[in-house]
Parts: C-alpha cells; structure tokens; sequence
C-alpha cells in the first residue's frame, strides 16, 4: 500500500511524540551540582518575584497548603527561605489566626517580601528576619511549625540547617519541606527545559537565565534516598519522606519530650 506525503508525516509525528513519552517516564540520573544560596542582585529578585506568581507556582502553593492543613492548627508558622513571600500570603489566607514569619538569607528577597505583604492587610500578624538556614535567627524551643518550599537545596549545610530546625522547634513541634527531587521523571527535566530556554527568553526574563535557573535548581536538588541519608543524621526521629513525579515531601516531628 502507498502512502502519501502527510500520511508518512502523521506517522513519523506519531512515532517522535511516543518516543518523548516514553523516554519521560525514566528518572533522571546525574551528580548534583552545587547551586547558589541568596539572591542579593536587585534584577534577579524582581525577575524571581515575577515568576514566582505564574500560576503553576500558585497551583504549587495551593498544593503545599492543602497538605499543611493536614498537621498544622492554631500555630506560629515559619517560613524558612521564604523569598519574595508568596508562600506565606497563601497561609495567611488558610491560616487567618496563625502568627506567620518569614526568613531569608538574602537582605533583597526580605524587602520585597515585606513590599509584597504591605498591601495586603496581614502585616500585623508576619514579620521577616534575615538568616541562614545554618543559622536561624531564634531562640531555643521557641517555633511551633517550620514550613520551606524551592529552599532545601540552596542550603549549604543541609544537615546543619535540619539541626537547627530541630534546635528551635518546641517539643512536639513540626516542619514540612517541599522541593525538586533531582532523580525527577524526564517529563520534569523537558519542561523546565523549554521554561528556561523558550518561555524565559520569549517573556525577557534574562536575569533568571543567567543564573541558569529553573535548571540549576533541579540539578541541585537531592533524590529521595540523599534526603533520607541527610535526615538519618539529624535529631529527627519521626518523620516521613514522599516522593512524587519531579518533587519530595518532607515531613518530620520533634519528639514531646526532646531537649
């Protein structure tokens, strides 16, 4: 049987789009690689700030505060590498009664988050401090739920910035992480690809590109068995680690009667 032009294209579309498909499926494997902590260039964070309110960050958040309501109540939440602060103007609309602080280690992401906030009636209730993950503004057993999105793998000592939020947490208290998981689905890998490559071009946000993100992120995030290696060296005792297509969930509880 002969086929025409178009015919042989429809199939050979057919054949480049299964393979895309099939190949998404595989997780990824390569060594990470080693990202940047802090955004201090005043460009870089406006171009952070205008992509962090794309809807499938929002969609992102949404997600992350559906799975908080499962174990936070009518606490102090904290929000460690909150950047420009998105993240927490989501919990404040879930969480009308709860005290809300942010911390960021860089000085420009604390003042356009404060920016952020100014107008939306919330003030009185957040405030944001500067800090490292390594070294937390806080005192001892003093914050009852710690909560970090796209942070984890900007730390430069993840283990010692699990330490101190264990050092800081009351007795009883709790933290959620949310973040890349570097041994994410291909699929993750070609979309973020063409986010980084295409769209950022398209829409003139050089600054983020030039600090190779969305990918440098990726590329710096842990798998799901570092994470568990990272927590098994830490306090924490109870926790839970759940990993999805491209992202990891990180759950753990200071135990009642710690130090």
């Amino acid at each position: 049987m002969n086929m025409n032009l178009i015919e042989v294209l429809i199939i050979v579309f057919c054949l480049i789009v299964l393979i895309i498909l099939v190949s998404s499926m595989f997780r990824l494997n390569m060594p990470r690689r080693v990202n940047l902590e802090g955004i201090e260039d005043p460009k870089t964070a406006e171009a952070y700030d205008r992509i962090s309110r794309m809807p499938q960050f929002k969609l992102i958040r949404r997600s992350f505060v559906k799975k908080l309501k499962k174990y936070c109540t009518k606490e102090t939440i904290t929000d460690i590498g909150c950047g420009p602060g998105y993240l927490l103007q989501s919990v404040s609309k879930e969480f009308p009664e709860n005290k809300l602080v942010g911390v960021d280690i860089s000085k420009e992401m604390v003042e356009k988050a404060k920016a952020n906030f100014a107008s939306t009636g919330y003030g009185e209730r957040i405030e944001f401090r500067q800090g490292a993950a390594d070294y937390l503004p806080f005192d001892d057993s003093t914050q009852d739920f710690i909560v970090s999105t796209f942070s984890l793998h900007h730390w430069a000592d993840p283990e010692a910035s699990f330490k101190e939020i264990f050092r800081i947490l009351k007795p009883g208290g709790q933290m959620l992480i949310f973040d890349f998981r570097r041994d994410a689905r291909r699929l993750l890998f070609y979309l973020i690809w063409f986010a980084q490559n295409v769209a950022l071009r398209i829409m003139g946000i050089t600054a983020i590109r030039k600090i190779n993100e969305p990918m440098g992120s990726l590329l710096a995030s842990y798998t799901k068995k570092e994470i568990g290696e990272l927590i098994k060296k830490t306090p924490f005792k109870d926790y839970q680690i759940e990993g999805k297509l491209g992202w990891i969930y990180l759950y753990g509880k200071k135990a009642e009667n710690a130090l």
